[in-house]
């Protein structure tokens, strides 16, 4: 019993002794801020405006740029896996398991990739998207940037559906249709106890990870808030995706933790 009050004060003292360094690193990090910005914002909102107005005369080329080097890669990347689907065809044991790894890796690849082009593609048209900059003359511009945004948005979807289809032919036993909305229970529920651990530990640092990130992006969208007035909007979202992310992890532990006892 001791023991355990050591342990339980520590931990109130730890507790308190981070917020508390997080209470002081926040006010330090503000007033920095404050005496960097002071007197520089207006400059500063100027050059934003500048780089978005550059951006917006260029969308339509920089989401064919995107587009291209997106389709470029994602073939080069499917050619790839193909070829390695072939070798784990052709091969057993330890050879097997090295072409394994490399299929794994270059999908990895594959996948970053393909998440990046359509992260850079929302960014971009996202510098026009709205009412105010197409009611200045713009309609044409921003629906040529619409029209090159869904062709890469469409290759992008169609590059992961060919993706599935090509681990499936090295894999027969991984069911699952990539267009369903069940697709990733399907193909967890075939993977073997060796993958599923695999999967799970990777969920879980996933989780960890963002749940240490979200914090401080929540600092950054409130001192933007506070210095350029971008709007409580970005806040309300960082705050939802974290309540999401905590409750869906909880609910799940909890919903598992049921159906082990039922069992």
């Amino acid at each position: 019993m001791k023991n355990g009050n050591v342990k339980k004060s520590n931990s109130y003292k730890k507790m308190g002794l981070y917020m508390l360094a997080s209470a002081i690193g926040g006010g330090i990090l503000g007033v920095f801020s404050f005496v960097i910005l002071d007197g520089n914002i207006g400059g500063i909102e100027t050059g934003v405006s500048s780089v978005l107005e550059g951006i917006r005369g260029i969308m339509v080329p920089a989401l064919a740029a995107i587009t291209l080097v997106s389709v470029v890669y994602g073939e080069i990347n499917l050619r790839k896996q193909k070829m390695i689907c072939g070798k784990v065809l052709e091969t057993e044991d330890e050879e097997c398991d090295g072409w394994e790894y490399e299929g794994e890796k270059t999908g990895a690849y594959g996948t970053v990739a393909n998440l990046v082009s359509q992260v850079l593609c929302i960014l971009v048209l996202s510098v026009g998207y709205s009412v105010k900059y197409i009611g200045e003359g713009n309609n044409v511009n921003m629906l040529g940037a619409c029209a090159v945004f869904l062709v890469c948005y469409a290759y992008d979807g169609f590059w992961q559906v060919r993706y599935v289809k090509t681990v499936q032919t090295a894999y027969p036993e991984k069911i699952g249709d990539p267009s369903s909305r069940k697709f990733h229970e399907q193909w967890l529920e075939s993977c073997d106890e060796a993958e599923k651990e695999v999967i799970y530990r990777s969920a879980y640092k996933s989780y960890i990870q963002t749940s240490k990130a979200i914090p401080i992006l929540l600092v950054l969208v409130m001192l933007g808030h506070l210095f350029f007035n971008t709007g409580i909007m970005a806040i309300v979202m960082v705050a939802v995706i974290w309540m999401v992310v905590t409750i869906s992890y909880l609910s799940s532990c909890v919903r598992l933790k049921g159906q082990k006892i039922r069992e």
